[in-house]
């Protein structure tokens, strides 16, 4: 869970049986989604621009080394394969964000996906087999006309 406490932002575990909520990084931690497997912990970080880095934890509070990956704001960008030995994860400009798999035992990547319509997308899913990805795609195409009347004088 992401919240603040004392006045500066961090990433928390919560207990769900009650007891004091235990901080795992001070400073902006965005969308958290925690492994399957339950040792890893992929969030967002602080934004720079318009991305933000990817970062990993430990469920203890260790950091976790993962490559220099950008993440484009103002969405939820990654989800653990079921397995949790892979991130699936969005990259790529506001309009051609495209699918990639982070192999966190070999921390290459691979691109999922080539899409060619420049529409937007925020958020999405992985199946629990693992073979599929949900996504939202939001398109712009929509036109702005400005329409002058000419005004009739009725007297």
């Amino acid at each position: 869970m992401r919240g603040i406490e004392e006045g500066r932002p961090g990433l928390f575990k919560v207990p769900v049986d009650g007891g004091k909520p235990i901080r795992l990084t001070t400073g902006i931690a965005s969308h958290p989604v925690w492994s399957p497997i339950g040792d890893l912990i992929a969030y967002a970080g602080p934004n720079v621009s318009a991305f933000e880095p990817l970062l990993a934890i430990r469920p203890d509070g260790t950091f976790v080394q993962v490559p220099p990956i950008k993440l484009r704001r103002d969405g939820e960008r990654v989800r653990f394969a079921p397995d949790g030995k892979s991130l699936i994860y969005m990259q790529g400009e506001l309009r051609s964000q495209n699918f990639w798999r982070l192999d966190l035992t070999t921390l290459t990547s691979r691109p999922l996906t080539r899409l060619q319509q420049r529409d937007t997308m925020r958020t999405f899913d992985v199946t629990p087999d693992g073979k599929r990805i949900v996504f939202d795609r939001l398109r712009d195409n929509s036109d702005i006309v400005l329409i002058d009347l000419q005004r009739h004088d009725v007297r």
